[in-house]
């Protein structure tokens, strides 16, 4: 049962509610204003939030009383933003929303006073995520006459949906500033604000709802489909690229290996071969860049560099953290992982020995009873047949991927997934997953019933 009225629709804002740009804006600010002795303070900044790029610089150079022009303003604050950029990560729970939604048919939409210029800049190391949208509607679309506080961009993206029946009191926007909220109430629609810890009590009282976090917010409130993910009591986590951070090592190694051809990586054709054993995607690799080699030459070349590199492999962030707690609690974990043992040892040997020691069983890709790889169920069968308590189904199971094959191989096995994948993987790859996340630091154990983290 919901607790406010039902919609069919989400309009999302991007700057600090999706993405974590409202930090990156008051760092690259605060530089240009520390060279006229100049202190960026939250209340002004509130004032800021939502408008458009020429409206902020002439408020910022009449509130300063800054020796600069509109125009000035926006050629400096530009070229520091510019460089902050690309480093912009997502938000907590944004990633598992916005795949939740557009898993359930949901029609979703971005609708950000941004710029198209400024939103190729953010979203560059996020294009899988933005792929899941249906609509993105920027602060200078033509249609859009009005910035925010003003409806106009949310009936610009409303409007998109028409023909699925969507109308404007349909829809939910999702912000975290005043503006936004003023302008999603003046369009008639429902506001779900994520504000920023500093924002005061009655800003938030403007919104339909408020939480801090969208980690917090149950899609049921609106009568959306709820996450609805069933409790396990087995964990089977794979290893390159979801505990390890060796998939950067092997692409930077195959890009080389291809430069010395003039060719250039296919990322739709890494999608196919990531899980795989290394035979087969050596093979597969020589004939799709008809490369001058066997596929037993490509993989001695290939070897000989990552090898010396593998060693200094990193665990991914928050894999530690949630691989010891699930071990405190005595949940039991595996890994199963198409790396041959030799080659896994060479990445954990060094430094991630004690670490590896948590795991019970673990699986390699050279085990003679596993006949075929990943997108094969086999490995994760066999992984979760090794348990000393195996589970009594596949559904008692949560697998951890970060690859579409591995995706594939733990719903074949009857398992949940939750996927962490590579930030260009596109909607395609990302639908059949149970869960996606930008990175195991967003991981809630409670979702699949585990314990909780320790506040």
């Amino acid at each position: 049962m919901s607790r406010f009225r039902s919609v069919k629709c989400v309009l999302f804002d991007m700057d600090g509610l999706l993405l974590d740009t409202e930090r990156l804006y008051t760092e690259g600010t605060q530089s240009i204003l520390s060279e006229y002795n100049q202190k960026y303070d939250w209340e002004f900044k509130t004032k800021l939030m939502g408008k458009r790029t020429d409206e902020v610089a002439r408020m910022i150079i009449d509130h300063y009383q800054l020796p600069l022009t509109p125009e000035e303003w926006v050629a400096r604050s530009g070229s520091v933003y510019n460089q902050l950029f690309p480093t912009v990560k997502s938000l907590p729970g944004v990633a598992k929303l916005v795949h939740h939604l557009a898993r359930n048919k949901i029609p979703i939409s971005v609708a950000s006073s941004s710029s198209s210029s400024a939103f190729q800049l953010k979203t560059e190391n996020h294009s899988g995520l933005f792929s899941m949208f249906d609509n993105i509607v920027l602060g200078d679309n033509q249609m859009v006459k009005n910035a925010k506080p003003a409806p106009d961009i949310f009936i610009v993206a409303a409007e998109h949906f028409k023909n699925d029946g969507v109308n404007q009191e349909d829809c939910l926007v999702v912000e975290d500033a005043p503006l936004g909220v003023a302008a999603g109430k003046a369009a008639g629609m429902q506001v779900l604000m994520v504000p920023d810890e500093r924002m005061g009590e009655a800003e938030r009282k403007e919104a339909t709802l408020a939480f801090n976090s969208l980690q917090d917010f149950d899609p049921r409130d609106f009568g959306l489909p709820g996450y609805g993910y069933t409790p396990v009591t087995h964990v089977i986590f794979d290893m390159d690229g979801l505990l390890l951070n060796t998939q950067t090592m092997y692409s930077q190694v195959s890009s080389r290996i291809l430069a010395q051809h003039g060719k250039t990586p296919d990322w739709d054709f890494k999608m196919t071969v990531i899980g795989r054993q290394a035979s087969e995607v050596a093979d597969m690799a020589v004939a799709h860049y008809s490369l001058p080699y066997t596929g037993q030459e490509y993989l001695k070349m290939h070897e000989a560099e990552l090898y010396s590199l593998f060693p200094t492999c990193s665990l991914l962030p928050g894999v530690e953290k949630l691989v010891r707690h699930l071990h405190a609690h005595n949940i039991p974990i595996g890994v199963a992982t198409s790396s041959a043992r030799k080659v896994m040892d060479i990445k954990t040997s060094t430094k991630h020995s004690e670490f590896f020691s948590l795991f019970s069983p673990i699986v390699t890709g050279c085990d003679p009873n596993i006949k075929q790889a990943k997108p094969s169920p086999e490995i994760y069968q066999l992984c979760a047949s090794r348990f000393s308590a195996p589970p009594s189904s596949g559904a008692s199971c949560l697998v951890f991927e970060d690859a579409p094959n591995g995706v594939q191989a733990g719903l074949a096995a009857g398992m949940q997934v939750a996927m962490i994948p590579h930030h260009k993987v596109k909607k395609e790859y990302l639908m059949p997953a149970t869960q996606v996340l930008a990175t195991m630091e967003d991981f809630r154990p409670e979702d699949f019933g585990l314990p909780p983290f320790s506040l």
